[in-house]
Order: C-alpha cells, then sequence, then structure tokens
C-alpha cells in the first residue's frame, strides 16, 4: 500500500513536470509566433520543391498577399526574371548542404501585382545539416538604400546640371575607349567643344539662362552621337566627346569625326528659344584621332591644343590636331613658366599712349603693358595677357601695373606741367570681379598718394555686361573713392549701352574698328556719330581710339570728340621718351 502510494506521488510529480514544460513550450511557441509576425524582417519558410510553406506578415505586405494565397506559390516566383537563375543557383547550394552559414544574396524582387523593388536576402536549410527539407529566408526592402547609393554614384559621375557623364568618368571610359582600340585595332577620336558666346548669355541675362543654354546643348550632343559614343561635361562650357570604333585607318576614322564634328557644329548653332528672344550660339571644336597605344594625358593636350586652334582661327570651326601643333604647345608652356616669372625678375614695365585733346595738346596717356622678354625682346600684350588670363596670372600682374600707375601719378602731381594728367589703366573681367578689388584701388591710391580724380579705370565689356549688385556696388564705391570709370571697345558690343548710367561711368571708349572705317571712301559714319551724339546725351566723355589719319581725326573733331589717341599722335612709348614727348609738346592747359 505504501509503495502504491509512492508511485502515484511520482506519477503526479512527473505529469506536473510534463504540464510544466508543455506550458513552456507554449509560451515558447507563442514567443516564436509573436516574433515571426511582427518581425521587422520578412520571413518565409520555403519546402525543397520551391513552394512557400509559412510567411510572416511583412513577407505577406511585400509580395502583396494574404498567407493563405502566398502559400500557393512558389518563392522563384517572386524572383525578377533577371535575378531567377541567379537565385536558383543559390537555392541549389542551400539544398546540396554546400554552404556552412547563411548566406546573403541582392537581388530584385518584385510583388504580385509585378512591381519590382531590390532586396537583401539571407537563406539557409533549417535544421543542423543544412540539407533538410525547408529553408529559412529572411529579407527586407533595401529601395531606399539602393537609391541613395545611386544617388551617390551620380553625384560622383555625373554633372548635375546636364545629367552628362563628369571628368571623372570621362576619363575612365577614356581608359576603356583606348583599351578596346588596343584590342580592336580600331581609330577613335576624342573632341573638346568650347560655346563661343556662352560668356555674352551668362553675363546679360543671367545664371539661369546660363544653364538652361547648357542643358540644351548637352541634350542636342546626345541626339547627334552614335550608340556607344560618350559625351561629358568637363565644366563650365566646355564638352568633351569620345568617339569609338571611327574605323580601320586613319583617313577613314578622319573622315568619318569631321563628318561627326560638323554635325554636332550645325546642331549647336541652330537657334535656342528661351521664349521672349532666341540665343544664336556657335561652338569651336577640337579633334584628336587615336589609334592603338596612346595615351589619356598626350590626347586630352593636343585636343585642348586643336581647340584652341579653332578659337584663334575664328571660333565656329572644327580643327584636327596636326603634330606641328607640339611645337607650338611646346612654345607655349616654355612661355607660360617664363611669364610666372617675369614679374619677379622685373621684365614687365609700362608703356604710356599720349591723349591729346581737340588743340593737339596732351591731357593723359593710357598705360599700356609691355614684357621685355629676354629672348623674344619688347612683346606687347596680346602676345601673352590671354595666357595670364588662363593661368591667373593676370591677377598680380594688374595688381602691379595699377600700383606703378599710381605711383607715376604721384610723381606727374610734383611737376606743374604734369599735375593734370590723367592715366588710364586696363582692367580685366577677372580683376574687376575680385572681392578685394575696390581694397586694391584704395591701397594703391593711399600708398602713392595719388590723386584719384586723375585715375581711370578702363573696364572691358566683360566686366560691364555683368549686371549683378555685386558689380554695382562695386561700381559705386570707386565713384565713391573719386576714381574716374571707363568702357573700353565702345561699339562693339550691343550689350553695354542699356548700363552706363547704372555703372555711373564718366567716359566711352569708341573702337578702334569703327574709328578705322572713317575717312574711307563709301565709309559709314553712322555709328560712330550716334555713339558721340548718346555720350554727350549722357553727359558722358569719348575717347576715340585708334586714330591713325587726319581725315579721321577731322571726322571725329566735327562730331564734338572730346579726346584722341592713336598712331597719327603717337605710338605707346617708354616713360622717358613719353616725358620727352610732354616737354616737346608743353605743359597741359
Amino acid at each position: 500500500m505504501h509503495e502504491l502510494r509512492v508511485n502515484q506521488i511520482e506519477l503526479e510529480m512527473q505529469n506536473e513536470t510534463l504540464r510544466q514544460a508543455q506550458h513552456e513550450l507554449e509560451e515558447s511557441r507563442n514567443r516564436y509566433v509573436d516574433l515571426f509576425e511582427s518581425a521587422p524582417v520578412a520571413y518565409v519558410i520555403v519546402a525543397r520543391d520551391g513552394r512557400l510553406t509559412d510567411a510572416n506578415q511583412l513577407a505577406t505586405r511585400l509580395l502583396g498577399l494574404t498567407q493563405a494565397q502566398l502559400l500557393e506559390h512558389s518563392f522563384d516566383q517572386f524572383i525578377a526574371s533577371c535575378d531567377r537563375e541567379r537565385w536558383q543557383e543559390r537555392a541549389a547550394a542551400v539544398w546540396a548542404g554546400r554552404l556552412d552559414t547563411p548566406q546573403e544574396h541582392e537581388l530584385l524582387l518584385q510583388n504580385a501585382e509585378g512591381s519590382q523593388f531590390p532586396a537583401q536576402l539571407q537563406c539557409g536549410a533549417l535544421d543542423r545539416s543544412h540539407t533538410g527539407n525547408t529553408m529559412r529566408i529572411a529579407f527586407f526592402d533595401i529601395t531606399e538604400r539602393a537609391e541613395a547609393a545611386a544617388e551617390i554614384h551620380r553625384l560622383a559621375y555625373f554633372d548635375a546640371l546636364t545629367g552628362l557623364p563628369n571628368r571623372r568618368l570621362l576619363l575612365d571610359r577614356l581608359a576603356q575607349t583606348l583599351a578596346a582600340s588596343e584590342r580592336k585595332g580600331l581609330y577613335g577620336a576624342i573632341v573638346f567643344l568650347d560655346l563661343d558666346d556662352f560668356k555674352v548669355l551668362n553675363d546679360t541675362r543671367g545664371h539661369d539662362a546660363g544653364d538652361r543654354l547648357l542643358a540644351e546643348v548637352g541634350q542636342r550632343l546626345r541626339a547627334g552621337l552614335r550608340e556607344g559614343d560618350t559625351v561629358a561635361r568637363m565644366g563650365g562650357d566646355e564638352f568633351v566627346v569620345i568617339l569609338d570604333g571611327l574605323g580601320p585607318t586613319r583617313d577613314s576614322a578622319a573622315l568619318l569625326a569631321q563628318s561627326i564634328g560638323e554635325k554636332l557644329r550645325q546642331s549647336i548653332a541652330e537657334p535656342v528659344d528661351f521664349g521672349d528672344f532666341a540665343f544664336h550660339c556657335t561652338t569651336s571644336i577640337g579633334v584628336r584621332l587615336f589609334g592603338p597605344g596612346e595615351t589619356q594625358a598626350e590626347l586630352l593636350q593636343h585636343a585642348d591644343l586643336a581647340l584652341y586652334r579653332a578659337k584663334s582661327a575664328g571660333r565656329n570651326r572644327v580643327i584636327f590636331f596636326d603634330p606641328s601643333m607640339q611645337a607650338v604647345l611646346d612654345a607655349r608652356g616654355i612661355l607660360e613658366d617664363a611669364l610666372g616669372q617675369a614679374l619677379s625678375k622685373g621684365q614687365l614695365e609700362l608703356h604710356y599712349q599720349p591723349r591729346f585733346d581737340g588743340t593737339r595738346r596732351v591731357v593723359g596717356a593710357e598705360s599700356l603693358l609691355r614684357w621685355r622678354h629676354p629672348k623674344h625682346g619688347l612683346m606687347a600684350p596680346g602676345a601673352f595677357l590671354g595666357m595670364a588670363a588662363q593661368t591667373g596670372l593676370i591677377l598680380p600682374i594688374g595688381r602691379w601695373v595699377l600700383e606703378i600707375a599710381c605711383a607715376q601719378l604721384a610723381a606727374w602731381a610734383q611737376d606743374p606741367t604734369t599735375r593734370e594728367l590723367t592715366l588710364a589703366v586696363n582692367i580685366s573681367a577677372l580683376e574687376f570681379r575680385q572681392d578685394d578689388f575696390v581694397d586694391q584701388v584704395r591701397k594703391a591710391l593711399e600708398s602713392t598718394g595719388a590723386n584719384p580724380e586723375r585715375l581711370t579705370l578702363e573696364l572691358t565689356e566683360g566686366a560691364t555686361l555683368d549686371s549683378s549688385e555685386a558689380t554695382m556696388a562695386r561700381s559705386r564705391q570707386l565713384r565713391e573713392i573719386g576714381v574716374r570709370l571707363s568702357v573700353d571697345d565702345f561699339g562693339r558690343g550691343w550689350s553695354s549701352l542699356s548700363r552706363l548710367t547704372r555703372l555711373r561711368l564718366q567716359e566711352i571708349k569708341i573702337d578702334p574698328s569703327l574709328v578705322a572705317s572713317m575717312g574711307q571712301p563709301g565709309a559709314d559714319t553712322t555709328l560712330v556719330t550716334a555713339i558721340l551724339a548718346l555720350a554727350k546725351s549722357l553727359g558722358l566723355a569719348t575717347v576715340a581710339e585708334g586714330v591713325e589719319t587726319e581725315a579721321q581725326r577731322r571726322l571725329l573733331a566735327d562730331q564734338d570728340c572730346d579726346t584722341f589717341q592713336g598712331f597719327l599722335f603717337s605710338a605707346p612709348l617708354p616713360l622717358d621718351d613719353f616725358q620727352r614727348l610732354l616737354r616737346k609738346a608743353g605743359p597741359c592747359p
């Protein structure tokens, strides 16, 4: 009896243990179900034949079906066709037990409606042998991550304005093209394009209009190329095209490249409709053919030189690189290096071209830069100022010119015969747009003691075209200092007329090309007459530049032109020769 009681107690204890274990098992199962259903990751269970046997809530939401509906499908049906073969290879590896740990993959999935989304998957067999009859697949939508990665790639490799490849991607594609040229034995070409009139639009109509033009040009270039060619924006208004597989011989490749270049040139020359106006833009194009064994650096350098020659030859044309251009390139490089040292070596100097009034008395001068090169002799600014502007050397050179001119004005002020002379200094658009330009002028005047009223700053058309608030403020500040402002080469451009009063200019300098046509048989002097009348009505002084004949001087004088400058009176002179001319001419009235 006692033993029976003991057995009964043991049995009750075992039952209690079983009940407790069952309770814990149910709690564990409930926790698993809760975790499975509410997990932030989509889960599905797949049988060996590919059928879905279970799915949590997120999986049903991403795949677009209820749980019951999902169980009627195979998982393969939710893999995009482009990735289905790749997925089946990975699934086979799981079933074969070739993977010791769950593997992660990125695949393109599609929901029941066919909408696709990138996903990251982790899959593995459910039992320890890794060769069971079911596979667990966890996945989640990585659309935002993929979009962020695509955006990072776009920003790194594409131009934000035009959507074209940028310099970084261009160089990568050029390397691929050169490798293909080597492998296939075909010639290609690299083409540099630069918009001839972009600056005019940008300065007169604003950067928004300039951006619209660049975007339009990008579209036209894309439309004019063959499949497999590359067009990129290098920056500013410069574009580069890579023409791949032009032909097996240099001659055939050159003919096709010429045809494509002309097609692009003509396409860009078509007017661009801005709504309230149409803009006509031309482009200069430099082409460099390449074959097997060429290098990137050489190609880019030569194509850029060809573009430079296209610009120098009159713009709006296609120019091919010729080996003889290399000599020009080498000479330019040597000259550029020498220019960088010219200022410190004291090789730059100012010459002075006198200005005369209607009575042929000297009333002032224009300071003109000269470079006394140790090998090439005295060089006029046309031979090196363009290079100085491209390299940025124009800024320190311009500061030096301003300081020397102010010092000369201060020296003239000590002599009664020269103290009333004015001196004009040419200011490039790049100099004028520097934030500290007004301070530079103020410091030069203060350090030398020069009278600001005797200093005239001649602004190029590029500087006067800019109607930004900063430009207007800079002009106003210079006038407050007492400096005179003049616009150089007036009459050659159409856009500076409306800005004369806003810039508070006091003088206009008539372009020498207009003066040159005066006095010739059949010459039309209407434009010069109109400019002089306009200046008089606005209270502006006038300077005629490039006066070379007495007939020109007489016609200008009859229209009340104030001041004359040109070879009729004197060429630009070194300071000592200019001083001798002053003593001969007598004191300034």
